[in-house]
C-alpha cells in the first residue's frame, strides 16, 4: 500500500512541475482586440433594460420620423415620453404621444 501511495505521489508532483513549466514556458503577452475605426453606432432604436431584462427606456425615430426617448416604469408601462414634432420640442408624461 506504501509503494502504490508513493508512486501517486510521484505522478502527481511531476504533473504539478510539468504544469508550472509548461506555464512559464508558453507564457505570451495576452491578447487584445483592436479598437474600432467606427466611432459611430447607427441603428433604428435602442433599448435601454435593468438587469432582470425589463425594458426601462427607447431611443426611437417616431411616426413623424422625429427622434423621441420613452421612459418604463418596472412594470414596462410607458410614463414619459420626450421628443420632437414639426411645431419642436415635446414633454409628454403619456397623455397624446403614446395614445394607440
Amino acid at each position: 500500500m506504501k509503494e502504490k501511495s508513493f508512486w501517486w505521489m510521484m505522478v502527481f508532483n511531476a504533473g504539478l512541475l510539468l504544469g508550472v513549466w509548461s506555464a512559464r514556458w508558453l507564457d505570451t503577452e495576452p491578447a487584445f482586440a483592436q479598437p474600432s475605426q467606427t466611432k459611430t453606432v447607427r441603428a433604428e432604436a435602442f433599448e435601454l433594460v435593468d438587469k432582470s431584462g425589463h425594458l426601462r427606456a427607447k431611443l426611437i425615430v417616431g411616426k413623424d420620423e422625429e427622434p423621441m426617448l420613452v421612459v418604463y416604469d418596472k412594470s414596462e408601462k410607458p410614463t414619459a415620453a420626450y421628443g420632437l414634432n414639426g411645431e419642436g420640442p415635446v414633454q409628454d408624461f403619456l397623455g397624446r404621444i403614446l395614445r394607440p
